[in-house]
């Protein structure tokens, strides 16, 4: 009998293979769902934490609220950001002699309009103040919720730290800034979305999705100082995504809307301070601070200690190490609370900082052990960013006033979860899962009895 065009090979050892793989990509997916359930859970949770915190929690138990009250309560009933000094500011002004409306930060006015909403309907403008920053939390939540149907991990971005809940729950210029760049780098990373299409060039025209995304990132330049360092990493991003660039004129119009949003806002700041804010800024303080606090004062043996350490002769080491700065700033970015007195057991940060080591690990390893050279790039650029948003913390708290807070250490967490996204080893998506799940247990539980127990 001929044997010519006859496969020998018996077909079921042919596809063993492939079921086999089929059969483990299998098991992973149903082993990811329960893990899935368990963040989304964590996630509705921690929105009513959120909401618990807010609209219990009294007036000023929070960092530096009645300042933030009162900057806000200025745009109450103006439109444009105010000089410095000027009359109705009055009651903004710190014993330091500064005012967060010296910063022309446009939280402010969200805050003052939509107390001026809220009073149309009885409602107290502190709390309709509060409210404004949970509803910005809900809209996070839910936008994360909605990534995630491609990408599991996205639901427990917001689980890595109950720090970030906090800023959410009170009067503050950091939770605003924090979800813009989150969502400009979920969306930059996403390779489905409109601003990633119309980059690739597969959108002829801009969707509605593009302009949002320019007004985002117009809005973000106009938030916290802190949060610029977020702009290298950005354009890190953008050079790292550059073989999907076919315009850099889309990229240009991308910039030319964040301009049209935040030129104006910044140009009339520095017109009605008479383009020197900053010289207003030190002759206000000299005024109004209190004697310790006063710019002149900083060398004197008897200004405030924490003040200006650098020019009192202070190193940089004994800020970092003496005073404790990065136990400090560790603990206030994973939970600490009140004027950041409320502090949980030291086992708890302990366990916080276990489980960073483990993701970052899980994270970082796979593109140093055989990653593709994309992915050793964008490690670099998140690894360079996050060092600079690192030492612009400690370089404030050594020049200007010492200050170990976690918040300032926010913009690290979206350039993180870029990273993830755009580099994960998908074998180790389950470990990383699973480390999530209990960094948003340990939050939980640090701010429900920790946190809300005391505050509220």
């Amino acid at each position: 009998m001929s044997t010519q065009g006859l496969r020998l090979e018996h077909p079921e050892v042919v596809q063993a293979p492939g079921a086999l793989r089929l059969s483990l990509t299998e098991r992973v997916a149903r082993a990811e769902r329960p893990l899935a359930m368990v963040l989304l859970l964590q996630l509705a949770l921690s929105a009513v934490l959120v909401v618990l915190m807010a609209v219990r929690s009294p007036g000023n138990a929070h960092p530096d609220e009645a300042l933030h009250f009162a900057a806000a309560e200025y745009f109450r009933k103006h439109w444009l950001p105010p000089s410095v000094g000027a009359p109705g500011t009055e009651s903004s002004y710190s014993g330091y002699g500064f005012s967060y409306l010296n910063e022309a930060d446009i939280v402010y006015l969200a805050f003052g309009k939509a107390a001026a909403v809220a009073g149309v309907f009885g409602i107290a403008r502190g709390l309709a103040m509060r409210w404004l920053q949970v509803m910005l939390y809900f809209g996070l939540v839910a936008w994360m919720m909605f990534r995630a149907r491609r990408f599991t991990p996205a639901l427990g971005f917001l689980l890595l730290t109950p720090q970030v809940w906090y800023v959410f729950s009170y009067l503050n210029g950091d939770a605003l800034p924090f979800a813009l760049l989150t969502v400009l780098l979920v969306e930059l990373g996403w390779p489905d979305s409109s601003v990633r299409r119309f980059v690739k060039g597969t959108r002829a025209r801009p969707t509605p999705g593009v302009f949002v995304v320019g007004a985002l990132l117009g809005l973000l330049a106009l938030s916290k100082l802190n949060y610029l360092v977020s702009f290298v990493f950005l354009g890190w991003a953008i050079l790292w995504l550059r073989s999907e660039v076919r315009h850099w004129g889309r990229i240009a119009l991308l910039a030319a809307i964040a301009a049209v949003i935040a030129l104006p806002w910044v140009a009339y700041h520095g017109w009605v301070n008479d383009w020197e804010t900053g010289t207003r800024v030190a002759d206000y303080s000299e005024q109004v601070a209190a004697p310790e606090m006063k710019p002149s004062a900083q060398a004197s043996p008897d200004s405030f200690r924490f003040r200006a350490l650098r020019t009192k002769g202070v190193s940089l080491w004994d800020v970092l190490v003496t005073l404790d700065w990065v136990r400090l700033s560790f603990r206030s970015f994973c939970g600490l609370y009140g004027w950041m007195t409320v502090a949980a057991d030291p086992c708890v940060y302990r366990a916080f900082g276990g489980l960073y080591a483990v993701l970052l690990a899980i994270l970082v390893f796979p593109s140093l052990r055989g990653g593709s050279p994309g992915a050793r790039s964008l490690l670099v650029g998140f690894m360079v960013c996050a060092t600079l948003v690192f030492a612009q913390s400690a370089y404030r708290s050594w020049v200007y006033d010492f200050q170990g807070q976690g918040r300032y250490l926010f913009p690290i967490l979206p350039m993180l979860f870029f990273y993830w996204r755009q580099c994960e080893a998908a074998p180790l998506r389950l470990p990383a899962l699973v480390v999530t799940a209990l960094l948003g247990t340990y939050g939980l539980l640090s701010f429900a009895l920790i946190g809300l127990r005391t505050l509220a």
